[in-house]
């Protein structure tokens, strides 16, 4: 099944319990992601044979991560890649070992939402395990008002920044 931009920003808003896969290669998620995806290539998913496979090579590690627990019927699947033809891949697999949720996201190449490294959510992990908690606007996020000036780790037009761009 195929979401657009709104329908997956608005799960992300309200289903806490809602897997996102990256399916990406682990370099192209490590460059940025969507915050709070985790990462599992579609090769990953595509090579496995067997349901049992897949869930031992990282679908279960990322439930886990996010304090769920994977459940074929149950569990509510967004898959998505750079342009989203990996992810439909990914979903067309997925299916015909019968997940029946899951879903393919637009690409990350049309997001026009937040994207963060892995560097950068790492960084506000740990700082919300330290102080208890941090917005995240203050803690490695790339801010792009799309003036084309490089934001990263700057609190952005919303806190007072001025780049001079005007925008």
């Amino acid at each position: 099944m195929e979401l657009d931009h709104a329908e997956l920003q608005e799960m992300l808003a309200n289903d806490p319990y809602m897997l996102l896969v990256d399916v990406r290669d682990e370099e192209e998620f490590d460059a940025g992601h969507i915050p709070g995806a985790g990462n599992m290539s579609v090769d990953d998913i595509v090579d496995c044979l067997f349901d049992e496979a897949l869930g031992e090579r990282g679908l279960d590690a990322i439930a886990n991560g996010k304090g769920m627990e994977l459940s074929d019927d149950a569990s509510v699947i967004v898959l998505y890649s750079n342009a989203g033809e990996r992810s439909a891949r990914a979903c067309e697999h997925m299916e015909s070992l019968g997940y029946v949720n899951v879903y393919n996201a637009p690409g990350l190449s049309s997001w026009p939402y937040e994207v963060v490294t892995t560097a950068e959510e790492a960084a506000v992990a740990a700082a919300l395990a330290q102080n208890g908690a941090v917005a995240t606007r203050e803690v490695g996020q790339s801010h792009d008002c799309g003036c084309g000036h490089d934001h990263h780790g700057e609190h952005g037009h919303e806190h007072g920044h001025d780049c001079g761009c005007n925008h």
